[in-house]
């Protein structure tokens, strides 16, 4: 396929250039970029007539289930808003998530979004979630979550009078989990394709040092990547105490290259020290953050180490959406405000890697995106030039970046596949998918009522510990 006159975003030694070329691509990957192609015999080909070309962006920290359950929640403090998410996300079911997922993609796709890491929750879901996917050729790090150690069982102040063993009833069994990932690759892992299969550990304090193990030997027997939460909030960082939650994932040989770790605002410099020794990456969520009042993301700090950082938009019922330019703009603009020094604002080349490449090396799928150039994915996101002003190359990166809202999506491709082609998804049945909402709405509701009143009963474990603890800190 050939798509002539497009407007591309590259980059060279002058930074971020946008540059009138022809794009030929072969299967999966970028074959060719140059000026004045000519289409092969038969070959199809699209005229852009100037369209701008962008790398696909991709989202690196997201839970799909919570598309279907958006605006249940005004916003509480992680640790006591957690409650509801859990009881909602427990009555879904396969149909349910099903639906999710394909809402999710359909946000993201209509954004320029090509790839995501979804990080899943419910395993009994999960092969739901992988079949969306698959059929819809959308790109994907399917990262099925462990954990057998709930929050009222390890958060400072909480007077949990459980055994360990009871707690565990909660949860699979090692042995489950082992079972369960085996078949979870052998039906989903493929990276030559659009999907893999990432270990997906919910965080070092919700998992015992079996299940760790656990999950380091996964890793290594299939070679898989590493994706987890990491000290999001000031209560979690407060119940480390003195053992240092990067030193138990450490430990276990679960911080390496291929591991990247969401939110981390509350590491110490030690810490951030062992993630750039351990060459990790982090995931930023700042819109979620925000909603949920659990602190700045302290870029400065992880730039000046050379930590790669890349953006997610986290779950739909915590104040987000799926749209990575937006979460962009949310995130520079955070950051200026927590960064005096105007000359250490992050830079256009420095912030657009943070949903392209940077993402691309958190899927570590074995063809990269990120990048308009030969020997890449094709994974492209065209915009409608007419959408922007776009005066000189300068004003179409602060346009794309500060002034999300106006650009609008035309085509978007992964692996060389149209998913959206002139404004139409076509890799989902977007009328079917909005009429099957609409007539499970009755349904749903009453599932969301019956979880948030367990929930409600639930959270009154939590707030007298939060409150007493946080009157204390003051």
């Amino acid at each position: 396929m050939l798509l002539k006159n497009g407007k591309a975003l590259q980059i060279n030694e002058d930074g971020i250039v946008f540059n009138h070329i022809d794009i030929r691509i072969d299967g999966q990957i970028i074959h060719e970029t140059g000026s004045m192609l000519i289409p092969h015999k038969n070959e199809e080909y699209i005229d852009l007539c100037g369209d701008i070309v962008l790398p696909g962006m991709v989202n690196s920290h997201y839970h799909s289930y919570t598309n279907i359950i958006r605006g249940t929640s005004w916003g509480e403090p992680l640790e006591i808003w957690s409650s509801d998410t859990v009881n909602l996300g427990g009555v879904l079911g396969g149909e349910d998530m099903e639906l999710s997922v394909a809402l999710g993609i359909c946000e993201m796709l209509r954004s320029g979004v090509t790839a995501c890491v979804d990080h899943l929750p419910h395993l009994k879901t999960a092969h739901n979630a992988a079949e969306v996917y698959s059929k819809s050729g959308f790109r994907a790090g399917l990262a099925p979550m462990l954990h057998n150690i709930r929050d009222c069982d390890f958060l400072h102040g909480m007077k949990n009078e459980s055994s360990g063993q009871e707690t565990k009833k909660y949860f699979p069994s090692i042995e489950e989990y082992l079972s369960f990932y085996d078949d979870f690759i052998r039906h989903f892992h493929s990276p030559e394709g659009t999907l893999k299969v990432i270990i997906g550990i919910n965080s070092p304090q919700r998992a015992d040092a079996e299940l760790l193990e656990a999950s380091s030997y996964m890793s290594d027997k299939y070679g898989l990547s590493v994706h987890c939460h990491l000290l999001e909030t000031r209560w979690q960082q407060m119940s480390s105490d003195n053992n240092s939650i990067i030193g138990k994932l450490d430990s276990f040989g679960l911080l390496k290259t291929n591991t990247s770790l969401a939110h981390c605002i509350w590491l110490n410099e030690r810490e951030m020290d062992i993630v750039a020794q351990r060459r990790s990456m982090v995931v930023s969520n700042p819109a979620s953050n925000l909603f949920l009042g659990s602190g700045i993301f302290p870029a400065h700090e992880y730039l000046k180490r050379d930590i790669p950082i890349a953006l997610g938009s986290d779950g739909s019922n915590c104040g987000t959406n799926h749209n990575m330019l937006e979460i962009l703009r949310l995130f520079l603009l955070m950051q200026r405000n927590n960064q005096n020094d105007y000359r250490l604002w992050i830079d256009s080349m420095t912030a657009y890697a943070m949903v392209t490449k940077n993402g691309s090396n958190v899927l570590n799928f074995p063809v990269p995106s990120g990048f308009i150039e030969t020997g890449y994915a094709a994974d492209l996101a065209i915009a409608d030039k007419n959408s922007v002003l776009g005066i000189t190359d300068l004003s179409l990166m602060n346009e794309l970046i500060f002034h999300t809202p106006a650009v609008k999506m035309k085509h978007v491709l992964v692996n060389g596949r149209f998913l959206m082609k002139d404004s139409k998804i076509t890799a989902i049945d977007e009328d079917a998918l909005r009429n099957e909402l609409s007539e499970r709405k009755s349904y749903l509701a009453k599932s969301i009522n019956k979880a948030l009143v367990k929930a409600s009963s639930e959270k009154q474990v939590y707030r007298p510990a939060y409150e007493i603890l946080f009157q204390k800190s003051e």
